[in-house]
């Protein structure tokens, strides 16, 4: 590594090759961005996370405080695996499906949406198989995912205002906040008192 991390967040927070050095500071750091994220691959792809966790890279440049006396990683991690918590609440898929199965699902869906309108009734297993050119068999395989998908969204609460899909999302909140306890605690054990003065926090205008 040609400059420390501490090195690259002051050039970048310095407005110097901002785009080459926060490049330089991703790809030194990679294989550590890869472990902090390892945890949340069960939900979504680990190259999407791994994109993602580029953001959250971003956003630990422009809170770290570089006179502290906290290696910038070990601050990073909170902000990394935030941008990552961020992106999988914003997808919505807490259950993992895959990305070729997901794109047969969205061709299915344009099929079946084509068959109703040119034909009275819904359409057969049959019917989307013949207009795909794909097997009976491919065909409820991947309708049978989409009706696990659609069962997430079932109330299971008598007033509606309850899914499987939230308590999952629950799950996987504890699971945070788990995490972030570690971390934290982590933290405060190696920097002591130090860790304090750069714990992250929203800037005010």
């Amino acid at each position: 590594m040609a400059h420390d991390n501490e090195t690259l967040v002051e050039r970048i927070r310095g407005g110097f090759s901002v785009s080459e050095n926060m490049q330089l500071l991703y790809e030194s750091n990679l294989p550590l961005i890869k472990k902090f994220i390892k945890p949340y691959a069960a939900y979504e792809p680990m190259e999407d996370l791994v994109q993602e966790s580029y953001f959250g890279l971003w956003e630990a440049v422009q809170h770290y405080e570089t006179s502290a006396n906290v290696r910038f990683m070990a601050y990073a991690e909170y902000w990394i695996r935030q941008s990552v918590q961020r992106y999988l609440e914003k997808c919505g898929s807490m259950v993992r499906i895959p990305s070729h199965t997901r794109a047969k699902m969205s061709r299915i869906r344009r099929a079946t949406s084509q068959l109703r309108q040119e034909q009275d009734g819904e359409p057969t297993a049959a019917d989307i198989a013949a207009l795909l050119g794909v097997s009976v068999e491919e065909v409820q395989e991947i309708q049978g995912y989409m009706q696990s998908v659609i069962s997430l969204d079932t109330p299971i609460a008598e007033d509606n205002s309850l899914t499987l899909t939230d308590t999952l999302q629950a799950d996987l909140s504890v699971e945070n906040d788990t995490v972030d306890k570690y971390t934290l605690n982590t933290l405060e054990a190696n920097y002591g008192a130090s860790w304090s003065v750069t714990q992250p926090t929203e800037r005010t205008a």
